[in-house]
């Protein structure tokens, strides 16, 4: 089950890398061998020049380590790594199980320049993964308690200098003002829930697969879902206009998983470990 040009599926080789990480190394801890993950990346079209500079940016970003044992050449996830595939892990699991509303935001404010512009994403990547929105240019909001997860974030990025972080109690009926459209487009949360429910409701009942067929569409399912981590903020459930769609999602996903992820992690293990 192909998902080419799917807007669900982000087929940037990194971020695949991440995900098959995540889903199907046990322990994250183990090495994996370079070819193998080489060959797993061109199942999804990415070429082995690609996929090889791809590995060496996972380096160069901390997030990997590399080994040469005789003629292969290894790679193992830094504790950075783990710390990030771990707090994804929560994210995600998470979807729709958030307490109901509190009196406590979170909003964050940055100066970060272009000059420092890979920081920035970082940190933008991350605001947005823990269901920030954007209130104005370098103003970030979450209906959450979030300041010691931020506090920590800011400290290992080393953008405290640039980085200002606020407790804050709205005053009146947060649901019924213009903040939460502002901040969250959740009508298009919602159609994204609804085509990835269709678009993945025959794998709670897949047919015969090969080995290959169900690592490829095993990774290519969890890779979509992962994308609601970044656009589906963790909304009090009587403000989430979007929970019913979710919830249809979340259940696809799930049970589908149950079914492909042993023979998916299967193949990762028998192309890996040499």
């Amino acid at each position: 089950m192909r998902t080419d040009g799917d807007d669900l599926f982000d087929v940037q080789p990194q971020s695949l890398l991440m995900t098959t990480f995540g889903a199907f190394l046990e322990p994250r801890t183990a090495p994996v061998w370079s070819g193998g993950l080489v060959t797993l990346l061109d199942y999804f079209g990415i070429t082995t020049a690609a996929a090889r500079i791809a590995l060496a940016r996972l380096v160069q970003r901390e997030l990997a380590e590399r080994h040469r044992k005789g003629r292969h050449v290894y790679y193992t996830l830094t504790k950075r790594s783990v710390h990030l595939l771990e707090d994804g892990d929560e994210r995600i699991s998470s979807l729709g199980k958030r307490p109901g509303a509190t009196s406590t935001w979170t909003l964050v404010w940055h100066t970060l320049p272009d000059s420092r512009k890979a920081e920035r994403s970082n940190f933008v990547r991350q605001l947005r993964f823990h269901g920030f929105g954007l209130l104005q240019d370098g103003m970030w909001a979450s209906p959450r308690d979030y300041v010691a997860e931020v506090t920590d974030l800011v400290d290992k990025l080393g953008i405290s200098d640039a980085v200002t972080i606020f407790r804050a109690s709205p005053s009146g009926d947060v649901a019924s003002g213009p903040l939460l459209g502002h901040l969250w487009q959740l009508d298009q949360v919602a159609e994204r829930y609804r085509h990835f429910a269709a678009r993945y409701a025959p794998l709670t009942r897949p047919p015969r697969m090969s080995p290959r067929e169900a690592f490829v569409t095993c990774t290519e399912m969890m890779q979509s879902f992962r994308s609601f981590a970044d656009i589906d903020p963790e909304l009090p459930e009587e403000w989430a206009t979007h929970a019913g769609a979710r919830e249809e999602a979340i259940a696809v996903y799930w049970e589908a998983l149950g079914r492909l992820r042993e023979p998916a992690a299967a193949h990762f293990r028998e192309l890996t470990r040499t």
